[in-house]
């Protein structure tokens, strides 16, 4: 009885010398199968679309013989088929009058509502060329195609070929799809934080201007009576020293209690305020001069050069003012030796709760200061936080900021790096849209 071993699988591979036709075939079915399995994995690591593409555009040289590789993305928002990559660099322009020249005949809709690997003739390129139509499609959408310029005639490109250049291309529409799906999923979850954030401030301060409503305005009384008394023991001529510096050491530290407890009850201040047409460049001129008069000249280089004609902003003009000073100066402050100071003001777009053409004036204040270490930046805005000394600030200018633009319908948010500097933004709607 024969062995199992003995047996063979294939009879046709009994000859090692002189390989059969089947057992070519069988070779060569497993190198492809080899490939595409090495081809997966290779697209499967890029985490950016050029990557794969890159990987996507190497396999098809190896596959067929190009004399030009282009690719077209749809673009997400106007559903236009868009060149973004090619090769060799100079084959931009005329492949994308290839497209056009396809797009107007119809055959370029036929390739993609086919959604199949097609071979037609090129209408542009020179010489007998043909054009290998490659959809990247998934069950879902098509995100574009690939477009291969080759001498090779069109019956020489076999039916085997196309089919496997067809699986590539799906595998590599594939992997582009978890690409742009997981770009989405970041920004959203990106957007979701900041609302969870903002959220979580406007309790904050709910919860603040709650308890300072009360307690701060029985608090005053008698302080007013302590700081009314200090100033008359402070206008007796008989007072010997050193007397007269205690009262004054007393005076000074009931004024900053006053300070402290005025600038608390701004977060429960719910009475209506006079909101006028503000001329934004000529605010921050005015704030800018008083700040810069108030602190060394030469140390710190001021950048401001704005676009007059942008348009002005409802607004509360004292909140305002108090808003921008409290940046400059915090500003200024994290730049104690020297360094550059960037005021910018911008108007932008935005489409809010399908409202088309919303604008908004932004305006940037930038230093190249210290920064903020990153283990503070969530607790920026909160009062009482400052990364100054004791004594040289009271943590509160940053959350009367985030209040004051708040209530005029704004925004105000930051981005810092240690070492680096710090970018304050405030939005502002220009039609006075408040919350």
């Amino acid at each position: 009885m024969d062995s199992i071993n003995d047996t063979p699988i294939f009879p046709e591979m009994n000859g090692p010398h002189h390989p059969s036709q089947s057992q070519k075939a069988i070779l060569e079915f497993v190198e492809k199968v080899e490939n595409l399995s090495l081809f997966q994995d290779r697209i499967e690591k890029p985490s950016r679309i050029p990557q794969v593409w890159d990987a996507f555009r190497e396999e098809i040289e190896q596959q067929i013989t190009p004399a030009a590789v282009s690719l077209f993305l749809v673009d997400q928002e106007t559903h236009a088929f868009e060149l973004n990559h090619w090769a060799p660099r100079d084959c931009e322009n005329i492949c994308r009058r290839e497209i056009d020249a396809q797009i107007e005949c119809g055959t370029f809709a036929w390739i993609v509502n086919r959604r199949q690997p097609a071979v037609i003739p090129s209408l542009v390129f020179k010489n007998p060329q043909s054009l290998v139509m490659l959809p990247l499609v998934t069950h879902a959408r098509t995100l574009g195609v690939a477009m291969i310029v080759t001498m090779i005639e069109e019956k020489a490109v076999t039916h085997e070929r196309l089919r496997l250049l067809g699986i590539l291309s799906k595998q590599c529409a594939l992997v582009m799809e978890n690409t742009l799906l997981y770009d989405q999923l970041k920004k959203e979850h990106q957007s979701l934080h900041a609302a969870q954030t903002q959220i979580i401030q406007a309790e904050k301060f709910a919860s603040f201007g709650r308890l300072t409503s009360g307690a701060f305005h029985e608090l005053l009384n008698p302080l007013n009576i302590i700081s009314g008394h200090l100033q008359l023991m402070m206008m007796d001529q008989d007072l010997k020293a050193p007397f007269p510096y205690y009262l004054s050491l007393m005076k000074s530290a009931s004024d900053r209690i006053a300070a402290i407890v005025n600038s608390l009850l701004r977060f429960a201040a719910k009475q209506p305020k006079n909101y006028q047409e503000i001329d934004m460049i000529q605010l921050l001129r005015q704030v800018v001069d008083e700040v810069a008069a108030c602190r060394s000249l030469g140390r710190v280089t001021v950048e401001f050069a704005p676009d007059p004609s942008l348009p002005s902003v409802m607004a509360h003009e004292d909140d305002l003012k108090t808003v921008i000073r409290h940046l400059l100066d915090n500003a200024y402050d994290a730049m104690p030796e020297e360094g550059t100071l960037h005021i910018n003001v911008t108007l932008v777009s935005k489409d809010l709760d399908k409202l088309d053409n919303q604008k908004f004036l932004v305006i940037k204040v930038a230093d190249s200061g210290c920064g903020i270490s990153e283990r503070d930046t969530h607790k920026v805005f909160d009062p009482f936080f400052t990364t100054k000394d004791i004594g040289d600030g009271m943590g509160l200018s940053l959350a009367i900021s985030y209040a004051l633009i708040t209530s005029m319908g704004g925004t105000i948010t930051f981005e810092s790096h240690e070492n680096t500097g710090t970018v304050f933004s405030i939005e502002l709607p220009v039609n006075g849209n408040r919350s």
